[in-house]
């Protein structure tokens, strides 16, 4: 049997205190994982202010491109409270006002030994032949919206802003009635390969057609100094989206797996080379002219990597310039000096006028010496600004991790 064709959504997030940054919108990170898991197509997040022709017209444009609108805010008791007005104005019905929700309301105040005011009356109205969604941790209720006019029967699915609220009705009862559109099958599965050493054009370049498959998606999301590869699929089931990663997993590593380091989501380089010195029982000595021991740091932040970095001093002058031989001597000097497994020294010019981006960026070299040998890596920029340190931190920590014997 076919399975329904995906259902596609949006969410739009209504309340000035959001969109001048106030706020800081969590409802739509939550909302977008929740419809992911039900097979959900999401295109579109927008938030929008506490006006009514903007929303309205939010509304409308979505409308027209979108099977399933998730609403949130402007839903309570107060004159700027305008959501469900324009949601009435986007699909020409009016607003009529429930007497089963007016009765609720009053039982509810009552229960509370309040008084209820006039203007809490404004959570009854609902637009004409919609269907209310109870809410019972607070006093506006949601409610569904259809609207016909495009041909295809979109739905507007208006819900409070408070968290606590939209996640109750979402659970309880938005989630079950997605599910009643979709047949009740489908589901969506993503995967997070993180990355370093490679910037995110090469992945891009490197991953070639993969970049254009339909079902596993692959995407890509660049970071400091290091980019992620997300892979997405959908399926009946969840085995069945675990499995098309796990094909598309081994097409991606078989090209770009060397620069892989983790796939948990949130693993940083410091805390996946700290597990790897402890499995290897190493310690490593850092030198830092410019980083001002921010890479030590970065390592010794991660639990049990104080124990993993071992402290030595050694001559950090390179003459007038700074080149392969001076670096590689000295991560030799640091690491006999320290008796670790590692030395690696991280030596850049790192002049006042230097950064990431000046003309005149400088230069660094890396060198990591460890019972194989000495190995080095030079780069164009020295400066001492957060891009660049950033950036030679990931790269030597990434010289590290592959010494390690990360790679096959």
């Amino acid at each position: 049997m076919s399975q329904p064709t995906p259902l596609s959504a949006e969410i739009i997030t209504t309340g000035t205190e959001i969109l001048l940054g106030d706020i800081v919108d969590t409802n739509a990170a939550w909302i977008a994982q929740q419809v992911r898991e039900v097979g959900v197509n999401l295109y579109y997040k927008t938030t929008v202010g506490d006006n009514e022709p903007r929303i309205r017209g939010v509304l409308e444009m979505s409308l027209a491109r979108s099977d399933v609108l998730l609403v949130t805010g402007g839903l309570g008791p107060t004159a700027d409270d305008i959501t469900r007005d324009a949601i009435a104005n986007a699909t020409g019905r009016p607003l009529v006002r429930d007497e089963a929700i007016v009765e609720k309301l009053r039982e509810r105040f009552a229960r509370w030994g309040n008084t209820m005011t006039e203007n809490n009356l404004r959570q009854a109205y609902i637009p004409q032949g919609a269907t209310v969604i109870p809410n019972p941790v607070g006093t506006a209720p949601g409610f569904i919206a259809p609207d016909l006019r495009h041909g295809r029967g979109a739905r507007i699915i208006a819900m409070p802003g408070v968290p606590r609220e939209m996640k109750r009705m979402m659970t309880e009862s938005v989630l079950p009635y997605i599910l009643t559109l979709t047949g009740g099958v489908g589901i969506i599965r993503r995967r997070i390969l993180r990355t370093v050493g490679i910037g995110e054009s090469a992945l891009d370049s490197q991953l070639g057609e993969l970049m254009n498959a339909g079902n596993p998606s692959v995407g890509l999301a660049a970071h400091l100094g290091q980019a992620d590869i997300r892979i997405a699929a959908r399926a009946a089931s969840a085995d069945e989206a675990e499995a098309l990663l796990d094909q598309m997993e081994a097409q991606v590593r078989e090209r770009v797996g060397q620069y892989i380091y983790t796939s948990t989501p949130e693993e940083s380089v410091e805390t996946a080379l700290v597990r790897l010195l402890q499995e290897a029982n190493a310690t490593v000595a850092l030198l830092e002219t410019s980083s001002a021991g921010a890479i030590a740091d970065r390592l010794r932040g991660v639990e049990g990597g104080g124990e993993r970095v071992a402290d030595a001093r050694v001559d950090a002058n390179a003459g007038d310039s700074v080149g392969e031989a001076q670096v590689s001597r000295m991560a030799v000097e640091l690491r006999g000096a320290a008796g670790a497994t590692y030395g690696l020294a991280i030596v850049s010019t790192g002049q006042p006028d230097e950064d990431f981006y000046s003309q005149t960026p400088g230069q660094t070299w890396l060198a990591l010496a460890s019972p194989n040998g000495v190995r080095t890596a030079r780069f164009p920029f020295g400066g001492r600004d957060g891009i660049s340190t950033a950036w030679i931190g990931n790269r030597a920590l990434d010289l590290l991790r592959r010494e390690l014997g990360v790679l096959s």
